[in-house]
């Protein structure tokens, strides 16, 4: 009882089935007051304790994509004010030929319709995608991969797209998994062109792929100017502000993805500040075994 009392009071919403000898009503009253959404007594019948559990994962996973659809819209409500503004206030202006003189400044006009447009589909695009990858709705297509292949050639890739600064690979050649390659390069180019952004262009971002135990783990270290440490806990979340109706710089929604593609396949992933300043994010994924139980 005194467990469940202080998860309620640290105000933990884990669903919780109490399996307990004692079957007085009394102890069962107190530990459904006490915050147990059930009471199981021994002896039990074990099939019947599962079904209770996958009927509580259930209910929680209904009640996760129920909050998921409340944020994103809060999100979209949020974040859409902005270029609809622009978009409206450039519409009216050339809808009065008399407030511009010039072709230049119909075309400036225009130009600012058609980036709040582009803004706009990005916005809905990620968030569905983000969406459909936090709920699960779309299976993952899962094939063997031999992830030092997939990382050079993704630090390739970005390489391209990037001046002014290096990306080194480090690491064996020698590590497999299981998992659905598009999607694993896109998580990948985000935290490869995040890095590369960040860091100056005298020092390289630094991509390392090494097996811990029965995991692989990528580590993309850059040499930025490091975030504030108390915000590297939500780094990866949908809202890492403490309140998204009262900021005004657009949100980064390539961090939420990367971070659920990683838990899609049953992944982990981290960001902290290395001693010598900078950033280091790393994703920790199952081993070609391991994944497989996962999937």
């Amino acid at each position: 009882f005194e467990v469940l009392r202080r998860l309620r009071a640290a105000g933990r919403t884990v669903p919780t089935i109490l399996l307990t000898a004692k079957g007085a009503e009394e102890d069962r009253v107190r530990g459904l007051e006490t915050g147990a959404d059930d009471y199981v007594t021994k002896p039990f019948d074990p099939y019947e304790f599962l079904a209770k559990i996958r009927v509580f994962l259930r209910l929680s996973f209904a009640e996760e994509v129920g909050q998921m659809k409340s944020t994103l819209i809060t999100l979209l409500a949020h974040e859409t004010r902005t270029p609809l503004a622009h978009i409206l206030s450039s519409a009216q202006l050339l809808e009065d030929e008399g407030t511009f003189g010039s072709k230049e400044e119909r075309n400036d006009l225009l130009g600012i319709i058609l980036n709040g447009a582009q803004r706009l589909q990005t916005i809905f695009e990620k968030s569905m995608f983000l969406f459909q990858q936090q709920s699960g709705t779309i299976a993952l297509e899962r094939t063997r991969l031999e992830l030092g292949a997939v990382v050079r050639s993704e630090i390739d890739r970005v390489q391209t797209r990037v001046t002014g600064v290096t990306l080194e690979y480090e690491g064996g050649d020698d590590i497999a998994i299981e998992g659905q390659e598009p999607l694993l390069r896109q998580a990948l180019g985000i935290l490869l062109e995040q890095a590369a952004r960040r860091s100056p262009s005298t020092t390289p971002v630094r991509v390392r792929v090494e097996s811990q135990e029965q995991d692989a783990v990528i580590t993309v270290s850059d040499a930025g100017e490091s975030p504030d440490a108390d915000s590297l806990q939500h780094y990866f979340e949908i809202f890492s502000v403490s309140d998204i109706a009262h900021h005004s710089d657009a949100l980064d929604l390539d961090r939420p993805i990367c971070a659920s593609i990683v838990r899609r396949h049953g992944g982990s992933i981290r960001a902290t500040i290395p001693e010598e300043g900078g950033l280091s994010c790393s994703v920790v994924l199952p081993s070609e075994e391991d994944a497989k139980q996962v999937a």
